[in-house]
């Protein structure tokens, strides 16, 4: 399968169940990177299940969105 098939099946089934948006295999690939990371995992691991070259600077700064995120000063207090 090629990657503009495999795109065209994503948009159809995301379509399918309502969200709406530009979705691609790179959607699913940046929420896994995202996801793993917000559930505590570490950022080698996550980029060899990925398929990212060691030092890849798209997956640093997925990392650092999450953890930026997840450090902020405002998480636990309620405002």
């Amino acid at each position: 399968m090629t990657a503009e098939a495999a795109a065209e099946v994503i948009e159809r089934l995301a379509v399918a169940v309502g969200p709406s948006g530009d979705w691609s295999g790179h959607s699913l690939r940046r929420g896994f990177a995202t996801a793993a990371r917000a559930a505590g995992h570490d950022p080698l691991e996550i980029a060899r299940a990925g398929g990212w070259v060691d030092g890849s600077r798209v997956l640093a700064r997925y990392m650092d969105d999450v953890d930026r995120v997840k450090n902020s000063p405002l998480v636990g207090i309620s405002l």
